[in-house]
């Protein structure tokens, strides 16, 4: 695109590769911290990972589709375990905690939920799985020292998370780790 007034500094060649750059260190170097309750207290993902059960975090929003069909299999599922619990993360933003509150209110939701956007998602998923975020709901699981072992976006049913869950679970107490 032509400029009417020629300028190296605002040239879209030299501009956008900048700016791209430097947002991408930003999202990588800072840590997530726009991570909140459903009351907007700031919390730390880290902090919600690992404790000794396995932590099963699903990614969904209040206006999506697949996570409206999904969570009731969650809801229900919710507590099944004693070695697992869920964390969801909404990515419906500080502007749609309502929207997330009713959200959880409609579906009876009990465990944990975060409020985050998808900026902030996306850098955090950049940083613990090493690839970005697709779309919701996504699922990723975390054994109970914290460490990431899969992660899945799209609908990932109840019952693969059990055996995934009860059949590493038996591996780690087999080799004692």
């Amino acid at each position: 695109m032509k400029q009417l007034i020629p300028n190296t500094f605002s040239s879209a060649r030299f501009l956008t590769p900048l700016l791209a750059t430097f947002t991408a260190f930003l999202l990588l170097t800072t840590a997530a911290s726009a991570f909140t309750d459903l009351k907007g207290e700031k919390l730390e993902i880290e902090k919600q990972l690992g404790g000794g059960k396995w932590s099963i975090v699903e990614i969904w929003a209040s206006d999506c589709h697949a996570c409206r069909q999904h969570m009731p299999s969650m809801v229900k599922f919710d507590g099944k375990l004693k070695n697992a619990r869920i964390v969801g993360v909404t990515l419906d933003g500080q502007a749609g905690i309502a929207s997330a509150n009713s959200f959880v209110k409609k579906f009876g939701i009990q465990f944990k939920n975060l409020v985050s956007n998808p900026i902030e998602v996306n850098a955090w998923m950049q940083k613990t799985v090493g690839e970005g975020l697709v779309g919701t709901p996504t699922f990723i699981l975390f054994n109970p020292e914290g460490k990431l072992v899969a992660a899945q976006p799209g609908m990932v049913s109840t019952k693969s998370l059990e055996t995934f869950i009860k059949e590493n679970s038996n591996k780690s107490k087999a080799t004692g780790t």
